[in-house]
Parts: C-alpha cells; sequence; structure tokens
C-alpha cells in the first residue's frame, strides 16, 4: 500500500504548476513541519531557504542519526526526508519563519514553519505534540482553557496574513494532531481584515477545543475552506469535535497507530477513503468524551495537574526520561499512588492510545522497568 512517501517518490515529478496543491500535499508539509530545522530554516525576518537545500542540511547535521532531528511519535525516516526534498513537487518550495520554542513555566510547546509555494500561495504548518511532558501537558489544557501555543499560532498566522495582503498571496494553513488544532484555532481568530486571504485550513487528525474555551469553531468561521482529515480509527481527531464534516482515510496500521501520518494510505488521485470509522474507535472517544463531560473546568484543571506533577516528579522532561533510571522510575511511580485511580487509568489510557498502547500496558511497562531496575542496583552492590 503507497503513503505519502510513495506518492512524493512515484508522482513527486508533477510540479504545483502542472496539478494544483491537493490533501496529500498537504500532508505532506504538515509531516515536514515535526523536523527540528534548528540553524537551518532563518527565524522571521531572516532570508529563507529551498526545501530540497533544508532537508540535505538536516540529514548532513544528523548523521545518520535522523531522530536526533524529529520531534514526533511519528514514524519520519531519512526515506521521507529524502523523498520530499527531491521532489520536482515541493523540492523548490521555499522555507521561512521557523520558530520553535519550548517553555515549561509557561507550559508551552509551539514550533511552526511557512513554506512559499510557486503559484503566489504559502502554506502555514504548526507542528504537533513531540514527546515532551509539557506538550502533553498542553494538550490536556486544551479541556479547560486557551493554551499558549494556540495564541503564539494565532499571532503567527495573522503576520503571515499580514504579508500576504501585502504580497497579494494567499495562505493555507494546517497541521497534525495539535498541529491541526493549532491551525484551526489560528485561522478561527483571525483579524477579520485578514481572513480573506486563507483558501484553506487543515486539520488533519487534530483534535478540537471545548465549547465552554471557544464556543466558536473553525469550522463554524472557515465553513467549506475548513479541511478535516482522518483515519478510520481516530481517537484524538474525535476530541471536542465541532462535527465537521470529514475524510476518513485508509491507514495500514492497526488501532491507535493510524494517528500516525505516515501509514495514511495514498492512491493515483489521492488519500483513498474508509467506508467508515472503526465502530471501536467511537466507543472509545466517546469514553472519553463522557468522562471529561461529568468534570468542571476547574477539575479538569486539579487533575492534569496531578498527573503531569507527578510524571515529572523523577526530573522527567520526555516520556522516555520516565525510565532513565532507578531513582526516576521510583519516583514517578510513588507519586502516581496519591493519583485518584480513575482519573490515572482514563489518563494513561489517552495517552496510551496515541502512543500505541492500552493503559495495562503503559502501566506495566512502568513497574517493570523500576523492578528491573532495582534488582539491577542491588546485584551490582559489592
Amino acid at each position: 500500500m503507497a503513503d505519502i512517501r510513495d506518492y512524493l517518490e512515484l508522482r513527486g515529478d508533477i510540479t504545483l504548476a502542472e496539478r494544483p496543491f491537493n490533501d496529500v500535499d498537504n500532508l505532506a508539509l504538515a509531516t515536514l513541519a515535526y523536523l527540528d530545522f534548528t540553524g537551518i530554516v532563518g527565524a522571521p525576518g531572516e532570508r529563507g531557504v529551498r526545501l530540497t537545500d533544508a532537508c540535505g542540511e538536516l540529514l548532513a547535521r544528523a548523521g545518520g542519526d535522523l531522530s536526533t532531528r524529529v520531534r514526533s511519535l511519528a514514524t519520519i525516516d531519512e526515506r521521507f526526508v529524502v523523498a520530499i526534498g527531491g521532489s520536482a513537487r515541493l523540492g523548490d518550495v521555499v522555507l521561512r519563519d521557523y520558530v520553535d520554542v519550548r517553555d515549561d513555566e509557561r507550559v508551552m510547546q509551539f514550533s511552526a514553519v511557512t513554506a512559499e509555494l510557486d503559484n503566489d500561495e504559502t502554506y502555514v504548518a504548526f507542528r504537533g505534540t513531540d514527546t515532551t511532558l509539557v506538550g502533553w501537558r498542553e494538550n490536556f489544557v486544551l479541556s479547560f482553557a486557551v493554551t499558549q501555543a494556540q495564541e503564539a499560532a494565532a499571532g503567527y498566522l495573522a503576520a503571515e496574513l499580514a504579508r500576504a495582503l501585502d504580497h497579494g498571496s494567499r495562505v493555507r494553513v494546517g497541521g497534525h494532531s495539535k498541529g491541526g488544532n493549532l491551525a484551526a484555532y489560528a485561522a478561527a481568530n483571525a483579524p477579520v481584515a485578514l481572513a480573506g486571504s486563507i483558501v484553506r485550513v487543515y486539520s488533519n487528525d487534530g483534535p478540537g477545543t471545548d465549547r465552554s474555551v471557544m464556543p466558536v469553531s473553525c469550522h463554524d468561521v472557515m465553513g467549506e475552506r475548513y479541511t478535516r482529515i482522518i483515519p478510520a480509527y481516530s481517537v484524538v481527531g474525535r476530541f471536542f469535535s465541532d462535527d465537521a464534516p470529514a475524510t476518513i482515510v485508509r491507514s495500514s496500521a492497526e488501532r491507535s497507530l493510524q494517528h500516525d501520518p505516515l501509514t495514511w494510505q495514498v492512491g493515483p488521485a489521492g488519500f483513498l477513503e474508509a467506508d467508515g470509522p472503526d465502530p471501536e474507535c467511537l466507543v472509545v472517544a466517546e469514553a472519553f468524551s463522557s468522562w471529561l463531560a461529568r468534570l468542571a473546568p476547574e477539575d479538569r484543571r486539579l487533575l492534569t495537574d496531578e498527573l503531569f506533577d507527578a510524571l515529572a516528579a523523577g526530573g522527567a522532561e520526555r516520556f522516555e526520561d520516565l525510565l532513565s533510571s532507578p531513582a526516576a522510575a521510583q519516583k514517578v511511580l510513588a507519586a502516581l499512588g496519591s493519583v485518584d485511580v480513575r482519573t490515572r487509568d482514563m489518563m494513561f489510557s489517552l495517552v496510551g492510545e496515541v502512543v500505541g498502547a492500552s493503559a495495562a500496558a503503559v502501566r506495566d511497562a512502568v513497574a517493570r522497568r523500576a523492578e528491573s531496575l532495582v534488582a539491577g542496583g542491588r546485584e551490582e552492590r559489592p
């Protein structure tokens, strides 16, 4: 089955002038936003760089280990970077205005890049969630408040729209996962005088925002200019859904692993559409929605603080750090012991749905690792 890498390799010789920008191109650029272009693509106000050159430099700096430059749980590999950088379709676009911010104190993880297409259009790509705890904490904040990343996205898009208005160009904006949420939020809150420059908004399996936080959705504001794309098994993309029509695509993965954009299936004419949503994911999404609906916004805030304070108890900054040492694992396990059991289980289940593991598997992995670390420590003592 073909994915966006196959698309870029087999159809990448067709330029945007020969065939207009499509939904698959959108996913390719949204996925590109997960790459760390620090020191390669300039910040706002600096000179841009061709995508093919940026990808070449990225691979050179990665030194054979691309994982050091990927800020995502998605399976982004060297083949994807080579394919998008080497394509005639997207290789000549210019990347500029790269921003990458992580601020633990403000609970903010935000990154964006703008791609200048060759048809008087730009594509503003917002990065989705990375593996940092602050990034995940911010996802949960969506249930009770506007996030710092959403405000940053609105400001970033407004600046790009103002520039587009000055240059007589138009703007597409999108992202995957949380990046899709940022695109939708930024577009819905764009200044009225600038919003007319928006061609289309893309949310690729991105969550919405609770109506108590944002009463007017992107679909309410953008109408047919809002494109929502989700895989057959979508949980993340159904959270706080605004009931906007969605294109449901096929994936080569099972269950929650379908969230990975590299698994979405592509045919000669675009995405291969599924027959409909996976019934099981509807049950899972409804369970989480019902649980959240029973909690007041202030309770959601307290539970979010309780869980993530516990996860950071061992000094962890990323999920992989939770098991980095016996001390870290033991502190996390001890702190989680004080968290409400239902809250802990539901939140572990949510994280598990996104990373492809069940709640039990996550808990058992932590417990097993802690036990092995402790046992190993005892064995090493003289």
